[in-house]
């Protein structure tokens, strides 16, 4: 029985599988034309940039959580059928019962601070096998890291905050704190407060006791 599966095409007729992709597919242009100023009419500079926007935004990623990339979620994806297609092994069922889960809750774990030294250093390393060893490269994308970034941003349409949203959410925030301030002056409010303070006066003075005991 033959599969159904669901397509995005661009206005060229390109496929895609995800709307995210073809998405990025028609923001290629732009990008492209953002790079040019930045890369200041170099095209095989702008072609390698292009190509290679996920390794580049990885690598100045470093210190924080690592995200997974798109071609990190298409191994996944596979790994993931191939373990579904074995038979007969229930070591495994729980695995192949909860794939589609596992595959869109998977993340990378938590990484160590670092200095924005020990930043740059790692985004250099990467750049640099990124690009099979061209340290030259690596420092230029370095030297131009905002502008680069903001280049692959190209073509993304950003909402604007409703000025009328924000003018109800800060009068509500306000008639609220205002409400606060009223109870807090009535003889219910004024023993409320100082039953807290009091409960964290009592608080501090366990913990300075437990410290002082060590």
């Amino acid at each position: 029985m033959s599969e159904i599966k669901a397509v995005f095409t661009t206005p060229d007729g390109k496929q895609f599988d995800t709307k995210a992709e073809a998405t990025t597919y028609l923001r290629r242009p732009k990008i492209m034309a953002a790079l040019k100023v930045v890369a200041e009419g170099d095209e095989k500079l702008v072609a390698w940039l292009l190509d290679n926007q996920e390794s580049v935004e990885v690598a100045f990623e470093v210190g924080t959580v690592r995200r997974v990339t798109k071609s990190e979620s298409k191994q996944l994806e596979k790994a993931l059928t191939a373990l579904k297609e074995i038979q007969g092994n229930p070591k495994i069922a729980f695995l192949q019962e909860h794939a589609s889960a596992i595959s869109d809750s998977f993340r990378w774990p938590s990484v160590k601070r670092m200095t924005d030294a020990e930043k740059q250093t790692a985004a250099r390393n990467s750049l640099v096998a990124a690009s099979e060893g061209n340290e030259q490269l690596a420092e230029w994308i370095i030297a131009h890291k905002d502008g680069v970034l903001q280049a692959y941003e190209a073509g993304i349409e950003k909402r604007e905050v409703n000025p009328k949203a924000t003018e109800a959410l800060a009068a509500y925030r306000a008639k609220k704190a205002a409400e606060q301030a009223a109870y807090d002056a009535t003889p219910e409010g004024q023993a409320k407060l100082a039953d807290k303070a009091a409960a964290e006066a009592a608080k501090a003075a366990k913990k300075a006791a437990e410290t002082a005991a060590a």
